[in-house]
């Protein structure tokens, strides 16, 4: 199979944190392997710490970054793994409860239990709410934090997966055909996003790019931000996962089957380093000036320091 990568500008000055083309990308190493927990499933960083869901726990860890030890654990329901920090809790997928679980982030308490439905894959906060996917009927739901109830279901296809936020939009990634959505906040209305990838269930977002990547397959595919059509395909490792931006902006992309992590140069859509770092690595974030990925088969917790 020819690749085609096609690249629709060469960026000459730096642009929301992308790297100048004569600005060499600072080097990248892993700094930290951090236990966290059993089965360690998703991360995200809010009040100053790195939190780290832990499936087989059914906890929450709270990691210093300055130290890079587990300060605190928070026990929630079964099956914990997508976590995100709004603007005075953490929200938490109960995958395994099919409630959206709120902790304190001071006592480390659950506070609230959000019915979401059966097959809940993920949570995002933006746009002022807390985003929730189903796989089970094809939604991303609405909550409202404060009220803490669900305030509108948009239907996105058949099985959406990762939900993030950016560009003042909601971003849904989805386990069949070979398109993702976008949501506008404003009315809550969907709308396709064709990719090229089969099951293009991941994605991430920035002012200069838009990465999706589909667990099926091996290959990560660019966005523009202004289109919205593909300008790259990018070959990585094998079931590749929620790609996360480096500071310098870089692309760190988790290959799930084949325990490494793919790091790619925005300027010039290519691999520049792959990294191994253990079984089932899932999902990357970025935190801290760092990106972190979970170990899942390692019940570790990887930090890459960029620079």
């Amino acid at each position: 199979m020819v690749v085609r990568i096609v690249c629709l500008c060469i960026l000459t000055v730096a642009v929301a944190g992308v790297a100048s083309a004569a600005t060499p990308l600072k080097a990248a190493r892993i700094s930290a392997r951090i236990p966290s927990g059993t089965a360690p499933c998703s991360e995200n960083a809010g009040f100053g710490s790195m939190w780290v869901s832990n499936a087989v726990d059914a906890t929450i860890a709270r990691i210093d970054p300055a130290t890079n030890k587990v300060t605190g654990v928070a026990k929630v329901g079964k099956g914990p793994c997508g976590v995100v920090a709004s603007d005075d809790a953490l929200w938490i997928d109960g995958y395994g409860t099919s409630m959206l679980e709120r902790v304190d982030p001071q006592t480390l308490q659950v506070t609230d239990r959000i019915p979401i439905g059966p097959s809940f894959w993920d949570v995002e906060f933006g746009a002022g709410s807390v985003w929730a996917t189903s796989e089970f009927d094809g939604t991303v739901v609405r909550v409202d934090p404060a009220a803490k109830k669900v305030v509108a279901t948009v239907h996105v296809g058949k099985a959406p997966r990762q939900v993030r936020y950016g560009l003042g939009a909601i971003w849904v990634g989805e386990n069949l055909g070979k398109a993702i959505y976008r949501v506008d906040p404003a009315t809550n209305k969907a709308r396709a996003v064709p990719t090229g990838l089969n099951q293009p269930d991941s994605v991430a977002v920035s002012p200069t790019a838009i990465w999706v990547v589909s667990s099926s397959d091996q290959y990560a595919v660019r966005l523009s931000p202004r289109t919205l059509k593909p300008v790259a395909r990018v070959k990585v490792g094998g079931g590749p996962a929620n790609p996360a931006f480096a500071s310098d902006g870089s692309v760190f992309i988790p290959n799930h089957w084949d325990g490494t992590v793919s790091r790619i140069d925005q300027r010039t859509n290519r691999v520049i380093a792959t990294y191994k770092v253990g079984a089932k690595p899932f999902p990357a974030a970025a935190g801290f000036g760092d990106v972190w990925v979970p170990v899942t088969g390692a019940n570790r917790l990887v930090r890459f320091h960029v620079g």
